[in-house]
Protein backbone atom coordinates (compact mmCIF):
# COMPACT_ATOMS: atom_id res chain seq x y z
CA UNK A 1 0.00 0.00 0.00
CA UNK A 2 1.41 3.10 -0.49
CA UNK A 3 1.06 6.34 1.22
CA UNK A 4 0.19 9.94 0.56
CA UNK A 5 2.58 12.89 0.84
CA UNK A 6 1.19 16.02 2.59
CA UNK A 7 4.21 18.52 2.53
CA UNK A 8 3.14 22.26 2.23
CA UNK A 9 2.63 24.13 -0.24
CA UNK A 10 2.16 21.43 -3.36
CA UNK A 11 -0.81 22.12 -5.84
CA UNK A 12 -1.87 18.58 -5.72
CA UNK A 13 -0.81 15.66 -4.17
CA UNK A 14 -0.84 12.93 -6.64
CA UNK A 15 0.51 9.44 -7.06
CA UNK A 16 2.11 8.23 -10.27
CA UNK A 17 3.54 4.93 -10.71
CA UNK A 18 5.08 4.46 -14.11
CA UNK A 19 5.20 1.41 -16.06
CA UNK A 20 8.28 1.17 -17.89
CA UNK A 21 11.81 -0.05 -17.36
CA UNK A 22 13.37 0.49 -14.41
CA UNK A 23 16.74 1.13 -13.22
CA UNK A 24 19.58 -0.70 -12.57
CA UNK A 25 18.84 -2.28 -15.68
CA UNK A 26 20.56 -0.97 -18.14
CA UNK A 27 18.11 0.88 -20.55
CA UNK A 28 17.71 4.12 -21.87
CA UNK A 29 14.04 4.10 -21.01
CA UNK A 30 15.17 3.04 -17.81
CA UNK A 31 17.01 6.16 -17.34
CA UNK A 32 14.53 8.76 -18.81
CA UNK A 33 11.91 7.15 -16.80
CA UNK A 34 14.13 7.89 -13.54
CA UNK A 35 15.10 11.41 -14.49
CA UNK A 36 10.95 12.12 -15.27
CA UNK A 37 9.87 10.72 -12.40
CA UNK A 38 12.84 12.91 -10.12
CA UNK A 39 11.60 16.18 -11.54
CA UNK A 40 7.77 15.35 -11.32
CA UNK A 41 8.26 14.63 -7.65
CA UNK A 42 9.20 18.43 -7.50
CA UNK A 43 5.15 19.08 -7.91
CA UNK A 44 4.00 16.05 -6.10
CA UNK A 45 6.49 15.80 -3.72
CA UNK A 46 9.02 13.56 -1.87
CA UNK A 47 8.41 9.68 -2.13
CA UNK A 48 5.17 10.26 -4.95
CA UNK A 49 6.21 7.98 -7.43
CA UNK A 50 6.41 4.37 -7.66
CA UNK A 51 7.43 2.00 -10.33
CA UNK A 52 6.31 -1.17 -12.19
CA UNK A 53 9.00 -2.37 -13.68
CA UNK A 54 9.93 -4.39 -16.44
CA UNK A 55 12.21 -7.41 -16.66
CA UNK A 56 13.67 -9.60 -19.32
CA UNK A 57 14.88 -12.84 -17.82
CA UNK A 58 17.40 -10.91 -15.88
CA UNK A 59 16.13 -9.53 -12.32
CA UNK A 60 17.71 -6.55 -10.67
CA UNK A 61 18.13 -4.93 -6.84
CA UNK A 62 15.59 -2.36 -7.39
CA UNK A 63 14.83 0.13 -4.62
CA UNK A 64 11.49 -0.37 -2.76
CA UNK A 65 9.61 1.88 -4.56
CA UNK A 66 9.82 -0.44 -7.40
CA UNK A 67 6.03 -2.16 -6.15
CA UNK A 68 6.21 -4.71 -9.10
CA UNK A 69 7.98 -6.68 -11.32
CA UNK A 70 6.76 -7.77 -14.50
CA UNK A 71 8.69 -10.28 -16.39
CA UNK A 72 7.76 -9.64 -19.69
CA UNK A 73 6.62 -13.11 -21.42
CA UNK A 74 4.82 -13.98 -18.43
CA UNK A 75 1.08 -13.15 -19.72
CA UNK A 76 -0.31 -13.46 -15.78
CA UNK A 77 1.79 -10.95 -14.69
CA UNK A 78 0.20 -8.02 -16.43
CA UNK A 79 -3.04 -8.99 -14.98
CA UNK A 80 -1.09 -8.90 -11.44
CA UNK A 81 0.82 -5.84 -11.88
CA UNK A 82 -3.21 -4.00 -12.66
CA UNK A 83 -4.58 -5.33 -9.54
CA UNK A 84 -1.80 -4.45 -7.65
CA UNK A 85 -2.69 -0.49 -8.94
CA UNK A 86 -5.87 -0.90 -8.61
CA UNK A 87 -5.58 -1.71 -4.66
CA UNK A 88 -3.13 1.07 -3.97
CA UNK A 89 -2.85 4.88 -3.96
CA UNK A 90 -1.59 5.51 -6.80
CA UNK A 91 -3.86 8.34 -8.38
CA UNK A 92 -2.33 8.02 -12.24
CA UNK A 93 0.25 5.49 -14.16
CA UNK A 94 2.95 6.87 -16.48
CA UNK A 95 3.54 4.16 -19.33
CA UNK A 96 6.39 4.57 -21.48
CA UNK A 97 5.51 2.66 -24.37
CA UNK A 98 8.36 0.68 -26.25
CA UNK A 99 7.65 -2.21 -28.80
CA UNK A 100 10.36 -4.62 -27.82
CA UNK A 101 9.85 -3.77 -23.58
CA UNK A 102 6.66 -6.07 -23.68
CA UNK A 103 5.94 -9.51 -24.25
CA UNK A 104 3.46 -11.07 -26.66
CA UNK A 105 4.14 -10.23 -30.35
CA UNK A 106 4.78 -6.49 -31.08
CA UNK A 107 4.13 -6.34 -27.55
CA UNK A 108 0.55 -7.36 -27.15
CA UNK A 109 0.27 -8.41 -23.94
CA UNK A 110 0.11 -5.06 -22.27
CA UNK A 111 -3.40 -4.98 -23.27
CA UNK A 112 -3.78 -6.95 -20.58
CA UNK A 113 -2.51 -4.31 -17.96
CA UNK A 114 -4.64 -1.84 -19.32
CA UNK A 115 -7.59 -3.88 -20.20
CA UNK A 116 -7.78 -4.36 -15.99
CA UNK A 117 -6.48 -1.26 -14.50
CA UNK A 118 -8.58 1.05 -12.89
CA UNK A 119 -6.58 3.91 -12.69
CA UNK A 120 -5.97 6.40 -15.30
CA UNK A 121 -3.26 6.30 -18.08
CA UNK A 122 -1.07 8.50 -19.66
CA UNK A 123 1.12 6.98 -22.38
CA UNK A 124 4.55 8.32 -23.49
CA UNK A 125 5.44 6.58 -26.97
CA UNK A 126 8.74 6.44 -27.51
CA UNK A 127 8.51 4.74 -31.00
CA UNK A 128 5.75 5.59 -33.91
CA UNK A 129 6.44 3.62 -36.87
CA UNK A 130 5.86 5.64 -40.02
CA UNK A 131 5.13 1.80 -41.79
CA UNK A 132 3.76 -0.52 -39.26
CA UNK A 133 2.83 -3.97 -40.05
CA UNK A 134 -0.81 -4.95 -39.04
CA UNK A 135 0.22 -6.58 -35.67
CA UNK A 136 2.21 -3.39 -34.94
CA UNK A 137 -0.70 -0.93 -35.85
CA UNK A 138 -3.31 -3.20 -33.68
CA UNK A 139 -0.87 -3.05 -30.82
CA UNK A 140 -0.24 0.61 -30.25
CA UNK A 141 -4.13 1.23 -31.10
CA UNK A 142 -5.20 -1.02 -28.68
CA UNK A 143 -2.56 1.13 -26.03
CA UNK A 144 -3.95 4.41 -27.49
CA UNK A 145 -7.44 3.64 -27.03
CA UNK A 146 -6.78 2.51 -23.20
CA UNK A 147 -4.88 5.78 -22.76
CA UNK A 148 -6.42 9.25 -21.84
CA UNK A 149 -3.45 10.77 -22.66
CA UNK A 150 -0.97 10.09 -25.64
CA UNK A 151 2.78 12.05 -24.93
CA UNK A 152 4.46 12.34 -28.18
CA UNK A 153 8.24 14.08 -27.95
CA UNK A 154 7.97 15.14 -32.04
CA UNK A 155 5.91 16.63 -33.53
CA UNK A 156 5.89 14.66 -36.74
CA UNK A 157 4.61 11.77 -34.72
CA UNK A 158 1.35 13.88 -33.99
CA UNK A 159 0.58 13.42 -37.88
CA UNK A 160 1.38 10.14 -37.83
CA UNK A 161 -0.85 9.01 -35.20
CA UNK A 162 -3.52 10.91 -36.40
CA UNK A 163 -3.13 9.51 -40.53
CA UNK A 164 -2.09 6.19 -39.39
CA UNK A 165 -3.51 4.77 -36.04
CA UNK A 166 -6.58 7.06 -36.12
CA UNK A 167 -5.88 8.33 -32.77
CA UNK A 168 -7.35 12.04 -32.86
CA UNK A 169 -5.40 14.85 -32.00
CA UNK A 170 -7.20 16.59 -29.24
CA UNK A 171 -5.63 13.35 -27.05
CA UNK A 172 -2.05 13.93 -28.29
CA UNK A 173 0.12 16.22 -26.41
CA UNK A 174 3.60 17.27 -27.46
CA UNK A 175 6.84 17.20 -24.80
CA UNK A 176 10.22 17.51 -25.91
CA UNK A 177 12.58 14.66 -24.72
CA UNK A 178 13.82 16.53 -21.04
CA UNK A 179 17.56 16.58 -20.92
CA UNK A 180 19.00 18.10 -17.43
CA UNK A 181 20.14 21.93 -17.47
CA UNK A 182 23.52 22.61 -17.96
CA UNK A 183 26.33 26.02 -18.41
CA UNK A 184 27.46 25.67 -21.55
CA UNK A 185 31.44 25.29 -21.91
CA UNK A 186 33.75 24.84 -24.68
CA UNK A 187 35.34 21.08 -25.42
CA UNK A 188 38.12 22.61 -24.44
CA UNK A 189 37.28 22.40 -20.92
CA UNK A 190 35.89 18.59 -20.99
CA UNK A 191 39.07 17.79 -23.11
CA UNK A 192 42.13 18.52 -20.19
CA UNK A 193 40.14 16.02 -17.88
CA UNK A 194 40.75 13.71 -20.46
CA UNK A 195 43.86 14.54 -21.79
CA UNK A 196 42.80 14.89 -25.40
CA UNK A 197 43.47 18.64 -25.86
CA UNK A 198 45.37 17.92 -29.04
CA UNK A 199 42.65 16.15 -30.45
CA UNK A 200 40.03 16.98 -32.79
CA UNK A 201 37.03 14.76 -31.15
CA UNK A 202 34.14 13.06 -32.97
CA UNK A 203 32.16 11.24 -30.88
CA UNK A 204 28.82 8.95 -31.35
CA UNK A 205 27.33 7.53 -27.86
CA UNK A 206 24.50 4.82 -26.58
CA UNK A 207 24.28 1.54 -26.98
CA UNK A 208 25.90 -0.08 -30.11
CA UNK A 209 23.55 -2.03 -32.22
CA UNK A 210 23.55 -2.49 -36.47
CA UNK A 211 20.98 0.33 -36.22
CA UNK A 212 23.38 2.86 -35.33
CA UNK A 213 25.15 2.62 -38.47
CA UNK A 214 28.50 3.28 -36.92
CA UNK A 215 29.98 1.42 -40.15
CA UNK A 216 29.60 4.15 -42.16
CA UNK A 217 30.87 6.79 -40.07
CA UNK A 218 34.10 4.52 -40.36
CA UNK A 219 34.37 4.97 -44.12
CA UNK A 220 33.65 8.21 -44.08
CA UNK A 221 37.04 8.74 -41.33
CA UNK A 222 39.48 8.23 -44.15
CA UNK A 223 39.61 11.22 -45.80
CA UNK A 224 39.19 13.37 -42.70
CA UNK A 225 41.86 11.59 -41.31
CA UNK A 226 44.49 12.33 -44.15
CA UNK A 227 43.90 16.06 -44.09
CA UNK A 228 43.73 16.21 -39.84
CA UNK A 229 45.70 13.23 -38.13
CA UNK A 230 44.97 14.71 -34.98
CA UNK A 231 41.25 13.41 -35.44
CA UNK A 232 39.43 11.12 -32.76
CA UNK A 233 36.45 9.02 -33.38
CA UNK A 234 34.65 7.83 -30.20
CA UNK A 235 32.46 5.60 -29.77
CA UNK A 236 31.29 5.16 -26.30
CA UNK A 237 28.57 2.58 -25.36
CA UNK A 238 28.04 -0.83 -24.24
CA UNK A 239 25.98 -3.31 -27.12
CA UNK A 240 22.11 -3.14 -26.53
CA UNK A 241 21.78 -6.17 -24.51
CA UNK A 242 18.78 -7.31 -27.34
CA UNK A 243 21.70 -7.47 -29.73
CA UNK A 244 24.14 -8.97 -27.54
CA UNK A 245 21.51 -11.42 -26.06
CA UNK A 246 20.99 -12.73 -30.05
CA UNK A 247 24.10 -12.04 -31.58
CA UNK A 248 26.32 -11.62 -28.66
CA UNK A 249 29.41 -8.80 -29.93
CA UNK A 250 29.45 -9.86 -33.14
CA UNK A 251 28.50 -6.21 -34.56
CA UNK A 252 31.72 -4.84 -32.44
CA UNK A 253 33.68 -7.15 -33.52
CA UNK A 254 32.87 -6.71 -37.41
CA UNK A 255 33.47 -2.97 -36.47
CA UNK A 256 37.03 -3.36 -35.06
CA UNK A 257 37.56 -5.37 -37.62
CA UNK A 258 36.71 -2.78 -40.39
CA UNK A 259 38.96 -0.10 -38.16
CA UNK A 260 41.74 -2.64 -38.64
CA UNK A 261 40.87 -3.12 -42.64
CA UNK A 262 41.17 1.21 -43.32
CA UNK A 263 43.83 1.63 -41.37
CA UNK A 264 42.14 3.65 -38.54
CA UNK A 265 43.62 2.47 -35.17
CA UNK A 266 45.30 5.20 -34.20
CA UNK A 267 42.21 7.21 -34.80
CA UNK A 268 39.06 5.21 -33.25
CA UNK A 269 38.50 4.18 -30.16
CA UNK A 270 36.27 2.11 -28.61
CA UNK A 271 34.44 2.48 -25.25
CA UNK A 272 32.68 -0.31 -24.28
CA UNK A 273 31.22 1.18 -21.22
CA UNK A 274 28.31 1.87 -19.51
CA UNK A 275 29.55 5.02 -17.98
CA UNK A 276 27.63 7.21 -15.01
CA UNK A 277 26.18 10.78 -15.96
CA UNK A 278 29.54 12.68 -15.18
CA UNK A 279 31.82 10.40 -17.18
CA UNK A 280 29.14 10.88 -20.12
CA UNK A 281 28.99 14.37 -19.68
CA UNK A 282 32.77 15.20 -19.66
CA UNK A 283 32.79 13.02 -23.36
CA UNK A 284 29.64 14.55 -24.81
CA UNK A 285 31.46 18.20 -23.46
CA UNK A 286 34.47 17.40 -24.98
CA UNK A 287 33.41 16.30 -28.55
CA UNK A 288 34.06 18.67 -31.26
CA UNK A 289 31.42 17.07 -33.57
CA UNK A 290 28.42 14.36 -32.49
CA UNK A 291 27.33 12.10 -35.24
CA UNK A 292 24.22 9.99 -35.31
CA UNK A 293 25.03 7.74 -38.33
CA UNK A 294 21.85 5.87 -38.00
CA UNK A 295 20.23 3.95 -40.37
CA UNK A 296 16.89 3.88 -39.14
CA UNK A 297 14.82 7.11 -40.64
CA UNK A 298 11.56 5.86 -38.42
CA UNK A 299 13.18 7.09 -35.17
CA UNK A 300 11.04 9.77 -33.32
CA UNK A 301 13.19 10.19 -30.40
CA UNK A 302 15.92 10.22 -29.32
CA UNK A 303 17.72 10.67 -25.95
CA UNK A 304 21.39 10.48 -27.82
CA UNK A 305 20.29 13.46 -29.90
CA UNK A 306 18.44 15.33 -26.81
CA UNK A 307 21.86 15.60 -24.56
CA UNK A 308 23.87 16.56 -27.84
CA UNK A 309 21.57 19.36 -27.96
CA UNK A 310 21.52 20.22 -24.25
CA UNK A 311 25.30 20.88 -24.26
CA UNK A 312 25.15 22.76 -27.42
CA UNK A 313 27.29 20.27 -29.52
CA UNK A 314 27.55 20.71 -33.56
CA UNK A 315 25.80 17.94 -34.89
CA UNK A 316 25.57 15.80 -37.89
CA UNK A 317 23.19 13.05 -38.34
CA UNK A 318 21.25 11.43 -40.67
CA UNK A 319 17.73 12.68 -41.22
CA UNK A 320 15.46 10.10 -38.67
CA UNK A 321 12.25 11.98 -37.51
CA UNK A 322 13.37 13.66 -35.05
CA UNK A 323 17.03 14.86 -36.16
CA UNK A 324 14.64 16.10 -39.01
CA UNK A 325 12.40 17.98 -36.70
CA UNK A 326 15.16 19.25 -34.38
CA UNK A 327 18.30 19.98 -36.73
CA UNK A 328 16.04 22.63 -38.77
CA UNK A 329 16.76 26.94 -38.82
CA UNK A 330 21.02 25.88 -38.54
CA UNK A 331 20.96 23.72 -35.21
CA UNK A 332 22.93 20.90 -36.85
CA UNK A 333 23.58 19.01 -40.63
CA UNK A 334 21.55 16.44 -41.86
CA UNK A 335 23.25 14.01 -44.51
CA UNK A 336 22.20 11.28 -46.59
CA UNK A 337 22.10 7.73 -44.54
CA UNK A 338 24.23 5.14 -45.52
CA UNK A 339 26.86 7.66 -47.17
CA UNK A 340 30.39 7.30 -46.74
CA UNK A 341 31.14 10.27 -49.21
CA UNK A 342 28.66 12.55 -47.51
CA UNK A 343 29.47 12.54 -44.02
CA UNK A 344 33.22 12.90 -44.94
CA UNK A 345 32.57 15.93 -47.05
CA UNK A 346 30.38 17.93 -43.98
CA UNK A 347 33.15 16.31 -41.25
CA UNK A 348 36.12 17.87 -43.72
CA UNK A 349 33.97 21.52 -43.92
CA UNK A 350 33.41 21.51 -40.23
CA UNK A 351 36.55 20.42 -39.25
CA UNK A 352 37.81 23.32 -41.37
CA UNK A 353 35.42 26.28 -40.27
CA UNK A 354 35.06 26.03 -36.10
CA UNK A 355 33.28 29.45 -36.65
CA UNK A 356 30.72 27.02 -38.10
CA UNK A 357 30.45 24.57 -35.82
CA UNK A 358 30.20 27.71 -33.01
CA UNK A 359 27.04 29.10 -34.66
CA UNK A 360 25.17 25.06 -35.13
CA UNK A 361 26.28 24.89 -31.73
CA UNK A 362 24.84 27.73 -30.23
CA UNK A 363 21.81 27.26 -31.53
CA UNK A 364 21.28 23.53 -30.67
CA UNK A 365 22.31 24.91 -27.25
CA UNK A 366 19.38 27.22 -27.38
CA UNK A 367 16.81 24.55 -28.12
CA UNK A 368 18.05 22.63 -25.59
CA UNK A 369 17.46 25.17 -22.75
CA UNK A 370 13.92 24.89 -23.75
CA UNK A 371 13.88 21.00 -23.31
CA UNK A 372 15.04 20.83 -19.63
CA UNK A 373 13.44 18.56 -16.99
CA UNK A 374 12.11 21.44 -15.16
CA UNK A 375 10.03 22.56 -18.40
CA UNK A 376 9.07 18.53 -18.97
CA UNK A 377 7.89 17.83 -15.81
CA UNK A 378 5.62 20.57 -15.15
CA UNK A 379 4.03 19.98 -18.79
CA UNK A 380 3.94 16.11 -17.60
CA UNK A 381 2.19 16.99 -14.24
CA UNK A 382 -0.64 19.49 -15.47
CA UNK A 383 -1.61 16.25 -17.34
CA UNK A 384 -1.80 14.39 -14.60
CA UNK A 385 -3.33 16.91 -12.30
CA UNK A 386 -6.28 17.98 -15.09
CA UNK A 387 -6.79 13.82 -15.71
CA UNK A 388 -7.45 13.63 -11.73
CA UNK A 389 -9.52 16.98 -11.29
CA UNK A 390 -11.67 15.27 -13.63
CA UNK A 391 -12.64 12.67 -11.55
CA UNK A 392 -10.90 9.72 -12.07
CA UNK A 393 -9.40 10.06 -8.97
CA UNK A 394 -12.30 8.92 -7.25
CA UNK A 395 -12.62 5.47 -9.27
CA UNK A 396 -13.18 2.75 -6.93
CA UNK A 397 -10.83 0.18 -6.18
CA UNK A 398 -11.66 -3.25 -8.12
CA UNK A 399 -11.04 -6.29 -6.69
CA UNK A 400 -11.29 -9.03 -9.48
CA UNK A 401 -12.06 -12.44 -7.72
CA UNK A 402 -11.02 -14.75 -10.95
CA UNK A 403 -8.40 -15.37 -13.27
CA UNK A 404 -9.80 -13.75 -16.56
CA UNK A 405 -9.42 -15.11 -20.20
CA UNK A 406 -6.84 -12.52 -20.93
CA UNK A 407 -6.67 -11.60 -24.09
CA UNK A 408 -10.10 -12.15 -24.92
CA UNK A 409 -12.07 -8.98 -27.07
Amino acid sequence: MLNRVSPSGLKERIQVAYLSSCLPRKCGIATFTANLSKAVENYTGPGSASYLALNNNCHHDYPPRVIFEIESERLEDYYQAARVVNNSEVDVVSLQHEFGLFGGPDGIYLKVFLKHLQKPVVTTLHTVLKDPTPSQKYALTEVAVHSKEIVVMNRLAIGLLSKIYNIPRSKINYIPHGVPEKEYRLPSFYKRQLKLEERLLILTFGFLSPNKGIETMLKALPPLVKKYPQALYVVLGITHPVEKKHNGEAYRKSLEALVAKLGLSRNVAFIDAFVDDETMNCYVGAADIVVCPYHSEAQVTSGVLSTALSMGKTIISTPYLHAREALTEGRGRLVKTGDPAAMAAELLLLAKEPGTRMALAEKAYRLGRSMCWGNVSRQYFEIFRCLISTGDRKIARHQERAFPLLLRG
